[in-house]
C-alpha cells in the first residue's frame, strides 16, 4: 500500500505506546482520501497542560478547520459485540477526548472519535449505543465509524 506523507509520519515517529499504530495510520489515510486532511501533529507533538491523562492521536486540518482525532477499534475476541461493550468503549474514549480537549494547548475546533468496526453488525451496535452516551461526554466530538471487513490486520494487537 502506498501511504501519504502524513500516514508515513504517524507510522514512523515515536508514539505514546500501545498497539494501535496501524489503526491510526489508516485513520489518517481515510481522512486524507475522503476529506483531503493534512496532518499537522502526531500524538507526541501535541502539547498539554497539565501533562498526564488522555491524549489525542493526531491533529489534522480538514476544510480549513483544525481537528483532533482519536482512534479506537470496536471488537471482541470471544462472543458477540454487545451494546454494553460499545457503550463502555464510547464512554471511555469520549471521556478521554473531553479531558484531552480541556488540557490541550492546541487550537482545534473540535475532535473526531474514529471507530474502526470489524463488520456492519458491530458498526450498527456502536451507532445504537451512541444514543445512550450522556450528552456531556458527546460534547464537541463527532463520531466516525468505519467498517473494515477486508482489513482484519487493523484489529490485531501488533504495531
Amino acid at each position: 500500500m502506498s501511504l501519504t506523507e502524513g500516514a508515513v509520519r504517524i507510522r514512523d515517529v515515536p508514539n505514546a505506546g500501545g498497539n494501535s499504530v496501524l489503526s491510526e495510520v489508516l485513520s489518517f489515510e481515510l481522512m486524507n482520501k475522503c476529506f483531503a486532511a493534512r496532518l499537522l501533529k502526531t500524538e507526541m507533538e501535541v502539547s498539554y497542560f497539565p501533562c498526564g491523562g488522555s491524549i489525542t492521536d493526531y491533529v489534522c486540518e480538514v476544510f480549513g478547520q483544525r481537528l483532533g482525532v482519536s482512534v479506537t477499534r470496536a471488537m471482541k475476541y470471544k462472543g458477540d459485540y454487545s451494546e454494553e461493550d460499545a457503550l463502555h468503549l464510547l464512554c471511555k474514549k469520549l471521556k478521554g477526548i473531553v479531558q484531552s480537549s480541556r488540557n490541550t494547548l492546541e487550537n482545534w475546533s473540535k475532535q473526531i472519535l474514529h471507530v474502526w468496526a470489524t463488520n456492519k453488525h458491530v458498526a450498527r451496535v456502536v451507532e445504537k449505543a451512541y444514543e445512550l452516551v450522556p450528552y456531556d461526554l458527546r460534547g464537541n466530538t463527532m463520531v466516525l465509524v468505519t467498517t473494515a471487513t477486508e482489513s482484519k490486520f487493523i484489529f490485531l494487537n501488533a504495531s
